[in-house]
Protein backbone atom coordinates (compact mmCIF):
# COMPACT_ATOMS: atom_id res chain seq x y z
CA UNK A 1 0.00 0.00 0.00
CA UNK A 2 1.40 3.52 -0.45
CA UNK A 3 2.22 5.78 1.70
CA UNK A 4 -0.64 8.20 1.02
CA UNK A 5 -2.92 5.63 1.26
CA UNK A 6 -1.75 4.36 4.22
CA UNK A 7 -1.70 7.42 6.19
CA UNK A 8 -5.42 8.00 5.11
CA UNK A 9 -6.45 4.49 6.30
CA UNK A 10 -5.07 4.89 9.49
CA UNK A 11 -6.34 8.54 10.03
CA UNK A 12 -10.10 6.77 8.83
CA UNK A 13 -9.73 4.21 10.94
CA UNK A 14 -8.62 6.56 14.11
CA UNK A 15 -11.18 9.56 13.27
CA UNK A 16 -13.87 6.78 12.91
CA UNK A 17 -13.31 5.28 16.22
CA UNK A 18 -12.43 8.60 17.98
CA UNK A 19 -15.65 10.11 16.61
CA UNK A 20 -18.20 7.60 18.04
CA UNK A 21 -15.72 7.07 21.24
CA UNK A 22 -15.82 10.76 21.49
CA UNK A 23 -19.96 11.03 20.66
CA UNK A 24 -20.33 8.84 24.14
CA UNK A 25 -17.71 10.36 26.11
CA UNK A 26 -18.61 14.07 25.56
CA UNK A 27 -22.06 13.00 25.96
CA UNK A 28 -20.75 11.45 29.45
CA UNK A 29 -18.25 14.02 30.24
CA UNK A 30 -21.33 16.82 29.63
CA UNK A 31 -23.64 14.44 32.27
CA UNK A 32 -20.68 14.44 35.09
CA UNK A 33 -20.08 18.46 34.53
CA UNK A 34 -23.61 18.86 35.62
CA UNK A 35 -23.46 16.80 38.86
CA UNK A 36 -20.11 17.86 40.19
CA UNK A 37 -18.85 20.66 41.39
CA UNK A 38 -16.54 23.44 40.36
CA UNK A 39 -14.08 22.89 43.26
CA UNK A 40 -14.35 19.08 42.30
CA UNK A 41 -12.84 20.07 38.78
CA UNK A 42 -10.60 23.00 40.10
CA UNK A 43 -8.73 20.53 42.82
CA UNK A 44 -8.51 17.58 39.87
CA UNK A 45 -6.83 20.40 37.61
CA UNK A 46 -4.27 21.01 39.98
CA UNK A 47 -3.52 17.20 40.35
CA UNK A 48 -3.45 16.72 36.79
CA UNK A 49 -1.26 19.45 36.03
CA UNK A 50 1.55 17.72 37.83
CA UNK A 51 0.85 14.21 36.71
CA UNK A 52 0.27 15.30 32.73
CA UNK A 53 3.37 17.16 33.18
CA UNK A 54 5.21 13.66 33.69
CA UNK A 55 3.68 11.47 31.15
CA UNK A 56 5.49 13.72 28.68
CA UNK A 57 8.29 12.60 30.34
CA UNK A 58 7.75 9.31 31.38
CA UNK A 59 9.57 7.51 28.40
CA UNK A 60 12.44 10.62 28.46
CA UNK A 61 11.57 11.05 24.63
CA UNK A 62 12.93 7.40 23.26
CA UNK A 63 9.28 6.31 22.19
CA UNK A 64 10.29 8.81 19.31
CA UNK A 65 13.34 6.72 18.16
CA UNK A 66 10.81 3.50 18.26
CA UNK A 67 8.92 4.80 16.08
CA UNK A 68 11.35 6.43 13.87
CA UNK A 69 14.36 4.46 13.64
CA UNK A 70 14.07 2.53 9.85
CA UNK A 71 16.58 -0.42 11.55
CA UNK A 72 15.88 -1.02 15.11
CA UNK A 73 18.04 -3.50 16.64
CA UNK A 74 15.99 -5.79 19.05
CA UNK A 75 19.19 -5.17 21.66
CA UNK A 76 17.54 -1.11 21.16
CA UNK A 77 14.40 -2.27 22.13
CA UNK A 78 15.42 -4.21 25.30
CA UNK A 79 17.74 -1.19 26.41
CA UNK A 80 14.52 1.21 25.73
CA UNK A 81 12.21 -0.50 27.55
CA UNK A 82 14.67 -1.02 30.09
CA UNK A 83 14.78 2.93 30.15
CA UNK A 84 10.86 3.16 30.60
CA UNK A 85 10.64 0.96 33.60
CA UNK A 86 12.99 3.02 35.47
CA UNK A 87 11.75 6.34 34.46
CA UNK A 88 7.91 5.34 35.14
CA UNK A 89 9.33 4.08 38.77
CA UNK A 90 11.06 7.32 39.26
CA UNK A 91 8.04 9.13 38.03
CA UNK A 92 5.69 7.20 40.60
CA UNK A 93 7.87 7.60 43.69
CA UNK A 94 8.43 12.01 43.27
CA UNK A 95 4.23 11.88 42.83
CA UNK A 96 4.00 9.74 45.67
CA UNK A 97 6.80 11.03 48.05
CA UNK A 98 6.27 14.60 46.86
CA UNK A 99 2.37 14.71 47.01
CA UNK A 100 2.28 16.92 50.44
CA UNK A 101 4.64 19.40 49.28
CA UNK A 102 2.10 19.99 46.25
CA UNK A 103 -0.77 20.43 48.42
CA UNK A 104 1.02 22.89 50.49
CA UNK A 105 1.84 24.62 47.71
CA UNK A 106 -1.74 25.25 46.16
CA UNK A 107 -3.00 25.12 50.20
CA UNK A 108 -5.34 22.17 49.57
CA UNK A 109 -4.92 19.22 52.20
CA UNK A 110 -7.03 16.95 50.23
CA UNK A 111 -4.77 17.14 47.10
CA UNK A 112 -2.35 15.12 48.64
CA UNK A 113 -4.34 11.61 48.39
CA UNK A 114 -5.55 12.65 44.92
CA UNK A 115 -2.23 13.01 43.74
CA UNK A 116 -1.19 9.53 45.47
CA UNK A 117 -3.62 7.53 43.65
CA UNK A 118 -2.97 8.79 40.07
CA UNK A 119 0.79 8.53 40.56
CA UNK A 120 -0.26 4.66 40.31
CA UNK A 121 -1.09 4.90 36.76
CA UNK A 122 2.61 5.43 35.85
CA UNK A 123 2.92 1.68 37.38
CA UNK A 124 0.87 0.64 34.64
CA UNK A 125 2.33 2.99 32.09
CA UNK A 126 5.24 0.90 31.60
CA UNK A 127 3.81 -1.76 30.25
CA UNK A 128 2.24 0.82 27.16
CA UNK A 129 5.43 2.51 25.38
CA UNK A 130 6.38 -1.05 23.53
CA UNK A 131 2.90 -2.18 21.92
CA UNK A 132 2.00 1.44 21.43
CA UNK A 133 5.35 2.43 19.35
CA UNK A 134 4.89 -0.89 17.33
CA UNK A 135 1.75 0.36 15.92
CA UNK A 136 2.27 3.62 15.27
CA UNK A 137 5.64 2.69 13.43
CA UNK A 138 3.44 0.50 11.17
CA UNK A 139 0.82 2.86 10.90
CA UNK A 140 -1.64 -0.06 11.76
CA UNK A 141 -4.55 1.70 13.51
CA UNK A 142 -7.39 -0.54 12.74
CA UNK A 143 -6.80 -2.50 15.99
CA UNK A 144 -5.75 0.51 18.09
CA UNK A 145 -9.25 1.76 16.79
CA UNK A 146 -10.96 -0.54 18.43
CA UNK A 147 -8.76 -0.32 22.13
CA UNK A 148 -8.90 3.23 21.94
CA UNK A 149 -12.83 3.08 21.75
CA UNK A 150 -13.27 0.35 24.14
CA UNK A 151 -11.28 2.65 26.55
CA UNK A 152 -13.38 5.69 26.12
CA UNK A 153 -16.53 4.18 26.85
CA UNK A 154 -14.91 1.92 29.98
CA UNK A 155 -13.52 4.85 31.54
CA UNK A 156 -16.63 7.06 30.78
CA UNK A 157 -18.83 4.57 32.19
CA UNK A 158 -16.47 4.49 35.69
CA UNK A 159 -16.62 8.57 36.42
CA UNK A 160 -19.95 8.76 35.56
CA UNK A 161 -21.12 5.76 37.62
CA UNK A 162 -18.56 7.42 40.63
CA UNK A 163 -20.48 10.67 40.27
CA UNK A 164 -23.88 9.34 40.32
CA UNK A 165 -23.16 8.05 43.84
CA UNK A 166 -21.74 10.74 45.02
CA UNK A 167 -17.66 10.09 44.85
CA UNK A 168 -17.31 14.09 43.78
CA UNK A 169 -13.38 14.34 42.80
CA UNK A 170 -12.87 10.69 42.68
CA UNK A 171 -15.51 10.04 40.30
CA UNK A 172 -12.78 11.97 38.18
CA UNK A 173 -9.54 10.07 39.51
CA UNK A 174 -11.15 6.73 39.28
CA UNK A 175 -11.91 6.92 35.74
CA UNK A 176 -8.45 8.24 35.00
CA UNK A 177 -7.13 5.30 36.34
CA UNK A 178 -9.94 3.05 34.62
CA UNK A 179 -9.12 4.12 31.06
CA UNK A 180 -5.11 4.10 31.78
CA UNK A 181 -5.56 0.30 32.90
CA UNK A 182 -8.28 -0.43 29.81
CA UNK A 183 -5.69 1.33 27.62
CA UNK A 184 -2.44 -0.53 28.53
CA UNK A 185 -4.11 -4.22 28.73
CA UNK A 186 -6.31 -3.76 25.33
CA UNK A 187 -2.40 -2.45 23.82
CA UNK A 188 -0.75 -5.30 25.30
CA UNK A 189 -3.67 -7.98 23.38
CA UNK A 190 -3.33 -6.54 19.97
CA UNK A 191 -0.18 -5.58 19.96
CA UNK A 192 2.75 -8.45 21.54
CA UNK A 193 6.09 -6.22 21.88
CA UNK A 194 6.77 -6.72 25.35
CA UNK A 195 10.58 -7.98 25.86
CA UNK A 196 12.73 -8.93 28.36
CA UNK A 197 14.61 -5.50 28.86
CA UNK A 198 18.10 -4.60 29.21
CA UNK A 199 19.63 -2.15 32.02
CA UNK A 200 22.80 -1.61 30.00
CA UNK A 201 22.60 0.96 28.07
CA UNK A 202 26.04 0.89 26.19
CA UNK A 203 26.02 2.52 22.98
CA UNK A 204 22.76 5.08 23.78
CA UNK A 205 24.11 8.31 23.92
CA UNK A 206 22.89 8.82 20.41
CA UNK A 207 19.33 7.62 21.36
CA UNK A 208 19.93 9.94 24.63
CA UNK A 209 20.21 12.69 22.76
CA UNK A 210 17.58 12.77 20.49
CA UNK A 211 15.07 11.63 23.47
CA UNK A 212 16.18 14.31 25.53
CA UNK A 213 15.47 17.04 22.45
CA UNK A 214 12.13 15.37 22.57
CA UNK A 215 11.56 14.75 26.15
CA UNK A 216 12.44 19.01 26.21
CA UNK A 217 10.27 19.79 23.08
CA UNK A 218 7.03 18.18 25.19
CA UNK A 219 8.26 19.65 28.76
CA UNK A 220 8.07 22.93 27.40
CA UNK A 221 5.05 22.42 25.50
CA UNK A 222 3.23 21.35 28.77
CA UNK A 223 4.99 24.52 30.49
CA UNK A 224 3.39 26.97 27.69
CA UNK A 225 0.30 25.84 27.57
CA UNK A 226 -0.66 23.91 30.90
CA UNK A 227 1.15 26.60 32.86
CA UNK A 228 -2.08 28.21 32.74
CA UNK A 229 -3.78 25.93 35.42
CA UNK A 230 -0.37 26.15 37.55
CA UNK A 231 -0.57 29.61 37.85
CA UNK A 232 -4.43 29.97 38.26
CA UNK A 233 -4.46 26.78 41.09
CA UNK A 234 -2.21 29.51 43.20
CA UNK A 235 -3.63 32.81 42.58
CA UNK A 236 -7.09 32.00 41.86
CA UNK A 237 -7.85 29.38 43.93
CA UNK A 238 -9.65 26.17 43.53
CA UNK A 239 -13.50 27.28 43.03
CA UNK A 240 -12.65 29.83 40.31
CA UNK A 241 -9.39 27.69 39.06
CA UNK A 242 -12.67 24.92 38.67
CA UNK A 243 -14.97 27.41 36.20
CA UNK A 244 -11.64 28.23 33.87
CA UNK A 245 -10.66 24.13 33.69
CA UNK A 246 -14.24 23.23 32.55
CA UNK A 247 -14.13 26.29 30.27
CA UNK A 248 -10.42 24.61 28.44
CA UNK A 249 -11.98 21.14 29.21
CA UNK A 250 -14.75 22.32 26.75
CA UNK A 251 -12.89 24.11 24.70
CA UNK A 252 -10.23 21.54 24.07
CA UNK A 253 -12.01 18.46 23.96
CA UNK A 254 -11.76 18.22 20.14
CA UNK A 255 -7.53 18.89 20.36
CA UNK A 256 -7.24 16.96 23.00
CA UNK A 257 -8.17 13.95 20.99
CA UNK A 258 -6.95 15.33 17.54
CA UNK A 259 -3.49 15.49 18.69
CA UNK A 260 -3.04 12.68 20.09
CA UNK A 261 -4.75 11.27 16.59
CA UNK A 262 -2.06 13.58 14.23
CA UNK A 263 0.80 12.71 16.01
CA UNK A 264 0.23 9.06 16.14
CA UNK A 265 -0.07 9.29 12.30
CA UNK A 266 1.92 12.14 11.73
CA UNK A 267 5.31 11.31 13.01
CA UNK A 268 5.72 7.95 11.25
CA UNK A 269 3.90 9.57 8.11
CA UNK A 270 7.00 12.36 8.14
CA UNK A 271 9.53 9.72 8.75
CA UNK A 272 9.34 7.88 5.99
CA UNK A 273 9.29 10.62 3.59
CA UNK A 274 11.85 12.18 4.91
CA UNK A 275 13.93 8.45 4.90
CA UNK A 276 13.15 8.08 1.35
CA UNK A 277 13.71 12.10 0.15
CA UNK A 278 14.57 15.03 1.26
CA UNK A 279 12.84 17.57 4.27
CA UNK A 280 11.29 19.31 1.49
CA UNK A 281 9.34 16.17 0.55
CA UNK A 282 6.69 16.99 3.40
CA UNK A 283 5.65 19.59 2.30
CA UNK A 284 2.81 18.19 0.45
CA UNK A 285 1.77 16.05 3.43
CA UNK A 286 1.80 19.51 5.61
CA UNK A 287 0.31 21.77 3.56
CA UNK A 288 -2.60 19.02 2.98
CA UNK A 289 -2.76 18.37 6.83
CA UNK A 290 -3.37 22.45 7.14
CA UNK A 291 -5.93 22.70 4.42
CA UNK A 292 -7.71 19.53 5.99
CA UNK A 293 -7.38 20.55 9.90
CA UNK A 294 -8.44 23.96 9.08
CA UNK A 295 -11.25 23.88 7.10
CA UNK A 296 -12.81 21.71 9.77
CA UNK A 297 -11.71 23.65 12.77
CA UNK A 298 -12.34 26.97 12.28
CA UNK A 299 -15.85 26.84 11.70
CA UNK A 300 -16.38 24.33 14.95
CA UNK A 301 -14.22 26.13 17.34
CA UNK A 302 -15.17 29.67 15.97
CA UNK A 303 -19.09 28.35 16.69
CA UNK A 304 -18.32 27.78 19.87
CA UNK A 305 -17.13 30.98 20.62
CA UNK A 306 -19.96 32.66 19.21
CA UNK A 307 -22.86 30.80 20.65
CA UNK A 308 -20.90 29.82 23.82
CA UNK A 309 -23.68 31.65 26.18
CA UNK A 310 -26.50 29.22 24.82
CA UNK A 311 -24.03 26.34 24.78
CA UNK A 312 -23.37 26.19 28.47
CA UNK A 313 -27.03 26.71 29.60
CA UNK A 314 -28.01 24.18 27.61
CA UNK A 315 -25.05 21.23 28.24
CA UNK A 316 -23.70 22.22 31.86
CA UNK A 317 -27.15 24.41 33.55
CA UNK A 318 -27.22 27.55 35.04
CA UNK A 319 -24.53 27.00 37.83
CA UNK A 320 -21.52 27.05 35.64
CA UNK A 321 -23.09 30.21 33.00
CA UNK A 322 -19.41 31.82 34.22
CA UNK A 323 -17.81 29.46 31.90
CA UNK A 324 -19.40 31.25 29.02
CA UNK A 325 -17.21 34.39 28.95
CA UNK A 326 -14.18 32.24 29.27
CA UNK A 327 -14.97 29.84 26.40
CA UNK A 328 -15.89 32.48 24.05
CA UNK A 329 -12.06 33.96 24.66
CA UNK A 330 -10.55 30.34 23.82
CA UNK A 331 -12.78 29.20 20.77
CA UNK A 332 -11.18 32.02 19.35
CA UNK A 333 -7.71 30.63 19.87
CA UNK A 334 -8.26 26.66 19.80
CA UNK A 335 -8.21 26.20 15.45
CA UNK A 336 -4.79 28.06 16.08
CA UNK A 337 -3.77 25.76 18.76
CA UNK A 338 -5.40 22.38 16.65
CA UNK A 339 -2.91 23.42 13.74
CA UNK A 340 0.13 23.87 15.92
CA UNK A 341 0.23 19.91 17.09
CA UNK A 342 1.14 19.13 13.54
CA UNK A 343 4.63 20.96 13.62
CA UNK A 344 5.89 18.77 16.30
CA UNK A 345 5.50 15.27 14.70
CA UNK A 346 6.92 17.26 11.44
CA UNK A 347 10.08 18.32 13.00
CA UNK A 348 10.54 15.35 14.77
CA UNK A 349 10.68 12.99 11.45
CA UNK A 350 12.76 15.15 9.50
CA UNK A 351 15.07 15.05 12.29
CA UNK A 352 14.39 18.43 13.68
CA UNK A 353 13.86 18.14 17.67
CA UNK A 354 16.05 20.79 18.43
CA UNK A 355 13.61 23.13 16.14
CA UNK A 356 10.91 22.00 17.89
CA UNK A 357 12.23 22.61 21.58
CA UNK A 358 13.48 25.90 20.77
CA UNK A 359 9.98 26.89 19.59
CA UNK A 360 8.59 25.93 22.23
CA UNK A 361 10.82 27.45 24.54
CA UNK A 362 9.85 30.84 23.39
CA UNK A 363 6.51 30.14 23.86
CA UNK A 364 7.20 29.10 27.59
CA UNK A 365 8.79 32.19 27.78
CA UNK A 366 5.68 34.04 26.72
CA UNK A 367 2.62 32.58 27.61
CA UNK A 368 3.22 32.02 31.39
CA UNK A 369 4.08 36.13 31.44
CA UNK A 370 0.59 36.46 29.70
CA UNK A 371 -0.91 34.33 31.99
CA UNK A 372 0.48 35.16 35.46
CA UNK A 373 -0.71 39.38 33.97
CA UNK A 374 -3.88 38.12 33.34
CA UNK A 375 -4.45 36.45 36.35
CA UNK A 376 -3.25 39.09 38.24
CA UNK A 377 -5.15 41.62 35.97
CA UNK A 378 -8.77 40.15 35.93
CA UNK A 379 -8.71 36.25 37.91
CA UNK A 380 -9.48 33.38 35.16
CA UNK A 381 -11.12 35.97 32.62
CA UNK A 382 -7.82 37.23 32.33
CA UNK A 383 -6.18 34.11 31.86
CA UNK A 384 -8.63 33.71 28.55
CA UNK A 385 -7.91 37.18 27.62
CA UNK A 386 -4.10 35.94 28.00
CA UNK A 387 -4.48 32.88 25.17
CA UNK A 388 -5.97 35.33 23.08
CA UNK A 389 -3.44 38.58 23.00
CA UNK A 390 0.05 36.38 22.75
CA UNK A 391 -1.07 33.16 21.49
CA UNK A 392 -1.18 34.25 17.71
CA UNK A 393 1.74 35.71 18.12
CA UNK A 394 3.66 32.18 19.69
CA UNK A 395 1.51 30.63 16.38
CA UNK A 396 3.47 33.18 13.81
CA UNK A 397 6.58 32.45 15.09
CA UNK A 398 6.08 28.23 15.55
CA UNK A 399 4.90 28.76 11.74
CA UNK A 400 7.85 30.25 10.34
CA UNK A 401 10.66 28.78 12.37
CA UNK A 402 9.26 24.96 11.43
CA UNK A 403 8.85 25.47 7.88
CA UNK A 404 11.87 27.18 7.58
CA UNK A 405 13.30 24.07 9.17
CA UNK A 406 11.04 22.19 6.54
CA UNK A 407 12.24 23.70 3.72
CA UNK A 408 8.66 25.18 3.25
CA UNK A 409 7.61 28.71 2.75
CA UNK A 410 5.66 30.31 5.15
CA UNK A 411 3.32 32.13 3.28
CA UNK A 412 2.45 29.37 1.36
CA UNK A 413 1.76 27.87 4.53
CA UNK A 414 0.08 30.39 5.63
CA UNK A 415 -2.30 30.80 2.38
CA UNK A 416 -3.99 27.46 3.42
CA UNK A 417 -5.54 29.26 6.33
CA UNK A 418 -6.81 32.15 4.44
CA UNK A 419 -9.49 31.49 2.88
CA UNK A 420 -10.87 29.51 6.20
CA UNK A 421 -10.11 31.47 8.38
CA UNK A 422 -11.78 34.26 6.38
CA UNK A 423 -15.01 32.55 6.00
CA UNK A 424 -14.88 31.97 9.88
CA UNK A 425 -14.61 35.51 10.54
CA UNK A 426 -17.44 36.26 8.27
CA UNK A 427 -20.17 33.38 9.44
CA UNK A 428 -18.70 34.53 13.33
CA UNK A 429 -20.03 38.27 11.85
CA UNK A 430 -23.30 37.08 10.86
CA UNK A 431 -23.79 34.37 14.20
CA UNK A 432 -23.23 37.22 16.32
CA UNK A 433 -24.92 40.24 14.75
CA UNK A 434 -28.24 36.94 14.45
CA UNK A 435 -27.64 35.99 18.61
CA UNK A 436 -28.67 39.70 19.64
CA UNK A 437 -32.12 39.72 17.68
CA UNK A 438 -32.50 36.03 19.02
CA UNK A 439 -31.65 36.14 22.73
CA UNK A 440 -34.75 37.37 24.69
CA UNK A 441 -36.98 35.80 21.98
CA UNK A 442 -36.08 32.03 22.34
CA UNK A 443 -35.12 29.41 24.68
CA UNK A 444 -31.85 28.46 25.27
CA UNK A 445 -32.44 25.36 23.07
CA UNK A 446 -33.94 26.72 20.56
CA UNK A 447 -31.59 29.59 20.16
CA UNK A 448 -28.36 27.04 19.61
CA UNK A 449 -30.22 25.43 16.91
CA UNK A 450 -30.66 28.72 15.19
CA UNK A 451 -27.37 29.97 15.73
CA UNK A 452 -25.96 26.36 14.99
CA UNK A 453 -27.72 25.86 11.62
CA UNK A 454 -27.08 29.46 10.69
CA UNK A 455 -23.26 29.32 11.14
CA UNK A 456 -22.62 26.29 9.31
CA UNK A 457 -24.95 27.33 6.50
CA UNK A 458 -22.66 30.54 6.04
CA UNK A 459 -19.81 28.73 7.04
CA UNK A 460 -20.71 26.14 3.75
CA UNK A 461 -21.80 28.38 1.70
CA UNK A 462 -18.94 30.80 2.01
CA UNK A 463 -16.40 28.26 1.35
CA UNK A 464 -18.45 26.68 -1.50
CA UNK A 465 -17.72 30.25 -3.32
CA UNK A 466 -14.50 30.93 -2.54
CA UNK A 467 -12.46 27.71 -1.66
CA UNK A 468 -14.61 24.86 -3.89
CA UNK A 469 -12.16 22.87 -5.01
CA UNK A 470 -10.61 22.71 -1.13
CA UNK A 471 -13.85 21.55 -0.12
CA UNK A 472 -14.18 18.80 -2.80
CA UNK A 473 -10.20 17.67 -2.14
CA UNK A 474 -11.02 17.55 2.04
CA UNK A 475 -14.08 15.20 0.99
CA UNK A 476 -12.61 13.23 -1.54
CA UNK A 477 -9.78 12.90 0.73
CA UNK A 478 -12.12 11.63 4.25
CA UNK A 479 -14.75 9.50 2.14
CA UNK A 480 -14.51 5.55 2.19
CA UNK A 481 -12.29 4.18 -0.52
CA UNK A 482 -14.09 1.04 -2.35
CA UNK A 483 -12.69 -1.86 -1.72
CA UNK A 484 -10.45 -2.62 -5.44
Amino acid sequence: MELREKVLSALRWSAAARFLGQAFSWAITILVIRMLTPGDYGLMAMATVLVSFLFLLNTLGLDAILIQQKDLQEHTRRQIFGVVILANCACFGLLFMGAPLAAAFFDEPSLSAVVRVLSVQFLLLIFETLPQAQLEREIDFARRSVVDFVTLVLGSLVTLVLALLGYGVWALVWGMLATTASRVIGLNMIARALVWPSFSFGNMSAHFSFGAFVSTDRGLWYLFSESDKFIGGKLLGQHALGFYAVAAQLASLPIQKLAGLLNAVALPAFSRVHSREDAAAVRPYLLTATRLLSIAAVPVFFGLSCAADPIVAVLLGEKWMPVAPLLQLLGLVMPFKLLSNVFPPLLWGIGQPRVSAINYAIAAIIMPLAFAAGALWAGALGMAYAWLAAYPLVFLITAWRSCNAAGISVVEYLGELRKPVIAGVLMYVVVLYLGDYVHDAFSAGLRLLILAGTGAAVYLALMFFIDRSSLLQTWALLKPQRAR
